[in-house]
């Protein structure tokens, strides 16, 4: 996807998109006839759909690493204040186990 397109896309807000949809509709009525209107209608309606669940999935996904990374972090705390209850030595998480992890 070029660049431009991915703009459109990902930040071009879709009311803005839905308001240029509309002013296209009507200039497509006034110039080009009730036909003309209702193709353009259609294929503004299709589009701004497209381009609002596109968006709408790309902020969902960012949620969902956001409330991953939460949870990780969570966990690390978790473990660090069992190992600091448990062995009164918190910085034994990271003693090497001779695996090696690349």
């Amino acid at each position: 996807m070029s660049t431009l397109a991915e703009w459109l896309v990902y930040q071009v807000p879709w009311w803005l998109l839905a308001l240029l949809g509309l002013v296209g509709t009507l200039a497509a009525g006034w110039f080009l006839g009730l036909r003309a209107a209702l193709a353009a209608g259609l294929a503004a309606l299709v589009f701004i759909a497209g381009r609002r669940g596109a968006q709408q999935g790309w902020t969902d996904r960012e949620a969902k690493g956001e409330r991953d990374a939460q949870r990780a972090i969570d966990a690390a705390r978790d473990a660090r204040a069992g190992a600091e209850r448990r062995d009164r030595d918190a910085g034994r998480l990271r003693d090497d186990d001779g695996w090696r992890r690349d």
